[in-house]
């Protein structure tokens, strides 16, 4: 076991790596492509490269301010979706999903956009809504896609996200049993996002799930993408989510992401882009739930005149932790990346923020600007930023900056004179240094549903909702 220290004894972690093994010994026959070679070489490589490695620690510096600790003492279901019916949330599941009492009144959609809907790791074909695909786009769940075209998966999957490359991206290549796959053909063009949504906790197990993600783009199609994680009040559960994206020449990926997961739930997903000549690439990710919850984006602009926006909003409050590790690679000249984050922090809440922009020596008439901003509601919350540039061309355009602040008092008075109670008050100045993030959201269908998620998080929302109407 390469990676036992940092706080904890080589005999858990032994015994920790020695339990993901079994499990993926025992369920390796019964996992999709298993029939496929090239497939249960990926897996074993990958269970293989786990085994070596272990669960990270803090001696590792991308871990340095997140112990994942928790996520390895758990004991956590790793045998995949039972074969009895589940019950969905709202139909006679305990709990409540985050934004409303059912799992259709929580979606981000309104229920006209295409949707796909998973619950517990397993495809909801009464609450997916496929119907209105645009000509040359498709969407499957991960195992009925795998089956379809194979040699489609074995040109792309774990070719952009690599394995090897951290403990839970090779945990989840080893167990991916669900998941999704977008594919728009050449020049072709969605209006409406496509909505991805992953419902977990339902069946009321410590469940561990391993969504894959694929989402490829042919030269010059234009295509939106919304992934959502809900998580019932309560559960405990990992979701531990893999999304690789391919973006052609002249190509242009939207995506967005929020993360909703239950109090009590785990949520760590990478996300990776590889885009070619003239293709564009935005990001919005919005964390909102989770006990701990961390977020790997990583961009790749490996051609001329690529381009990328990443965009981000953290909440962490009461005991929550959330990390943002972003990295942005610009191997090829002429290419632009931009990134706007901003996180809040509350009771005893714990933020982190990593961005790290690395242009190569090639890499000239690069432009790329990172911008993180911080706000701490209280004195025992927590924010830990680290933006990074690593330059190595001489042309470049290139800024970074990173503040840690809070709530102006002042304006807290001059709200408060006015018979504004303090937490609605509070809730507002919050609310205020937020909002930007959700403005810069491009699509208006998507940016009241977002900010009403982010209203509903924030300390005093309900009050301030209430001002509001």
């Amino acid at each position: 076991m390469g990676a036992g220290g940092g706080g904890r004894g080589m005999n858990g972690a032994a015994a920790s790596a020695a339990r993901y093994a079994e499990a993926f010994a025992r369920r390796e026959p019964a996992l999709p492509g298993h029939d496929l070679a090239w497939l249960r070489d990926v897996r074993r490589a990958a269970a293989d490269a786990f085994s070596r490695s272990g669960f990270p620690t803090p001696r590792n510096e991308h871990w340095k301010y997140t112990n994942v600790a928790p996520i390895e003492k758990r004991a956590f279901d790793l045998d995949g979706a039972g074969a009895a019916p589940r019950a969905a949330p709202g139909n006679g599941a305990s709990g409540t999903l985050p934004g409303g009492n059912g799992t259709s009144g929580a979606f981000l959609d309104g229920g006209g956009a295409p949707r796909l809907v998973i619950v517990d790791g397993r495809l909801d074909p009464g609450l997916s809504n496929l119907e209105a695909l645009p000509p040359g786009v498709t969407v499957e769940d991960f195992p009925r896609a795998l089956e379809r075209d194979a040699a489609f998966f074995e040109s792309l999957l774990a070719r952009i996200v690599r394995p090897e490359k951290t403990a839970f991206a090779a945990l989840n290549t080893a167990f991916m049993d669900t998941g999704a796959v977008v594919r728009a053909a050449p020049g072709a063009v969605a209006d409406a996002p496509v909505h991805l949504v992953f419902v977990s906790g339902a069946e009321g197990r410590e469940r561990a799930y391993s969504p894959r993600i694929v989402i490829a783009a042919g030269a010059g199609a234009r295509i939106a993408v919304v992934e959502h994680f809900l998580g019932l009040d309560g559960a405990v559960y990992l979701d531990n989510v893999v999304t690789e994206i391919d973006v052609a020449e002249d190509a242009a990926v939207e995506h967005y992401k929020v993360q909703q997961a239950g109090a009590a739930a785990y949520h760590v997903a990478a996300l990776e882009a590889r885009l070619a000549r003239g293709a564009s690439f935005h990001s919005w990710a919005v964390s909102l739930g989770g006990r701990l919850s961390r977020h790997d984006i990583d961009v790749t602009l490996d051609h001329e005149h690529a381009r990328c926006s990443l965009d981000g909003l953290y909440m962490a409050n009461g005991r929550q932790h959330t990390d943002f590790h972003t990295n942005v690679e610009h191997v090829a000249p002429h290419c632009a990346s931009h990134e706007y984050y901003k996180g809040i922090a509350g009771g005893r809440g714990r933020g982190v923020f990593n961005g790290r922009v690395h242009v190569h020596p090639h890499a000239q008439k690069t432009e790329a600007h990172q911008t993180n901003r911080n706000l701490l509601l209280s004195r025992n919350a927590e924010i830990d930023t680290k933006p990074q540039l690593e330059i190595h061309a001489d042309d470049v355009k290139c800024s970074h900056g990173a503040t840690i602040g809070q709530l102006d008092e002042q304006m807290l008075f001059y709200l408060r004179a006015r018979g504004i109670a303090e937490s609605a008050a509070r809730g507002m100045l919050t609310y205020g240094f937020a909002r930007d993030v959700v403005e810069r959201i491009a699509r208006p269908g998507l940016r009241g549903p977002i900010g009403a998620a982010v209203l509903g998080h924030l300390p005093g929302g309900g009050d301030l909702r209430e001002i509001l109407q």
